[in-house]
C-alpha cells in the first residue's frame, strides 16, 4: 500500500522510556501507519511492565504476535504489534525481526526509532515527504538531546579519516545550540540508527541489520549497504526528533567501553579502505598502550582491562555471535 509504514521501536529491560516512547508514537499512528514493538529478550519483569501497559490502555488496538507471524495487518485495525525475540540479539540484530514482518506485510516504508526517542506530532507525515525525490533511499531527522531541547545530538555523518583514528563520524562538536543556519536538507554519508525511514524496496535488495555487530556502530555499516547514490542518504534538518541518548548502558561503563572499541574496529573491516585498515588497526593497538603507560590516571586504568578484551576478540573474529551466545565478562 502506498505511503504504509511500519515504526519499528527495540526495548531491551526498560519500561520507562519505552513506554514514553510509545505515548508519543501513537498520535502518530493510522490504517497506514502501524507501530511494531520488538522486545529484546528482557527479563520478564520489563516485558510484563510494557506488557501490561499496551493491554490496559491500548486493548482494542493491541496484538501480540508470534516472531513469523504473516497477517494482513494493513487491513488489520489493530495499530500496536508486540514481537519478542527469545534473547538479546543486540541493538542492530535484534530490529531484524520487526523489519522482516514488515516486508512480509508488503509496509512501502520501514522507520527504526530507538525506545528513548520522544517523536513530535506528525513527525512521519512530514519526513515521508523526502521520498517524493524517487533518488532518496533513506532519511534521518535532526536529533535534539531530551533534556536539552535547544543542543544538537545528531545532524549527519561524515566518515572522511574518521575510521582510522577510532573517532566520531561527525564533523561537528556535541551539543551545538540549535539556530536556522542548521536547518535545511543534506546530504549524510549515514543515517541516524536511533531515528530513521528506509524504503523496504531498498531493503529488500541489500538485506537487512549485519549480524556481525552486536551494540554499536551498525547503524553505519547498514546505511553504506543503502546507499546507491550522492543524495540516496539525506537528512532533513528541519525536522527534529528528541533522544534520551544511550539509556541502555546506564551503570555500564565498562561493558560499553568494550562494545564501542570492538565494534568500531567491526566497522572499519566492514567498510574501510585497505588504508583505513592499516591505519584503524595501529591506532587502535596504540591507544591501548598508551592507556597500559598512563594506568596510574584512573580514567586510563579504568579503560586497560575492556580494552584488552575488546582487541583480543575482534582478532580472534568473537563478534556478535559471540556476544549473543557467551555471558557478558563485564557489568
Amino acid at each position: 500500500m502506498k505511503n504504509s509504514l511500519a515504526i519499528v521501536v527495540l526495548t531491551w529491560n526498560d519500561f520507562k522510556n519505552t513506554i514514553k516512547c510509545i505515548k508519543s508514537i501513537i498520535p502518530n499512528l493510522n490504517n497506514k501507519t502501524k507501530l511494531i514493538l520488538v522486545d529484546n529478550g528482557s527479563d520478564n519483569y520489563f516485558y510484563n511492565k510494557n506488557l501490561n501497559f499496551l493491554k490496559k490502555n491500548f486493548k482494542n488496538k493491541f496484538s501480540l504476535l508470534k516472531k513469523n507471524s504473516k497477517i494482513s495487518i494493513l487491513k488489520n485495525k489493530k495499530k500496536i504489534f508486540l514481537i519478542k525475540n527469545k534473547k538479546n540479539l543486540g541493538c542492530g540484530y535484534g530490529h531484524n525481526s520487526g523489519y522482516k514482518f514488515a516486508l512480509k506485510n508488503n509496509f512501502e516504508f520501514i522507520s527504526r526509532i530507538d525506545n528513548d526517542m520522544l517523536v513530535p506530532n506528525k513527525f512521519f507525515k512530514k519526513i515521508l515527504k523526502n521520498f517524493n525525490n524517487k533518488k532518496v533511499m533513506a532519511v534521518s531527522p535532526k536529533v535534539m538531546y531530551a533534556k536539552e531541547k535547544n543542543q544538537i545530538w545528531w545532524m549527519g555523518t561524515s566518515i572522511s579519516n574518521n575510521l582510522k583514528i577510532q573517532r566520531h563520524l561527525r564533523d561537528y562538536p556535541y551539543r551545538l545550540i540549535d539556530n536556522k543556519k542548521f536547518n535545511g536538507v543534506k546530504n549524510t554519508d549515514a543515517i541516524a540508527g536511533c531515528a530513521s525511514v528506509m524504503r523496504s524496496s531498498r531493503l529488500k535488495k541489500v538485506g537487512l541489520s549485519d549480524p556481525d555487530f552486536f551494540y554499536g556502530p551498525e547503524d553505519v555499516e547498514f546505511s553504506r549497504r543503502i546507499f546507491n547514490d550522492e543524495g540516496s542518504l539525506i537528512v532533513d534538518r528541519n525536522l527534529k526528533i528528541y533522544h534520551a541518548v544511550t539509556q541502555s548502558f546506564i551503570n555500564l561503563n565498562r561493558r560499553r567501553i568494550y562494545f564501542e572499541y570492538k565494534y568500531r574496529l567491526v566497522l572499519v573491516k566492514k567498510i574501510g579502505t585497505i588504508f583505513d585498515k592499516i591505519f584503524g588497526y595501529l591506532v587502535a593497538i596504540l591507544k591501548f598502550f598508551i592507556y597500559c603507560l598512563l594506568f596510574f590516571h584512573s580514567n586510563h586504568k579504568f579503560k586497560i582491562i575492556p580494552v584488552f578484551f575488546a582487541l583480543k576478540h575482534f582478532f580472534e573474529n568473537k563478534l556478535g555471535k559471540h556476544d549473543r551466545t557467551k555471558k557478558f565478562i563485564f557489568k
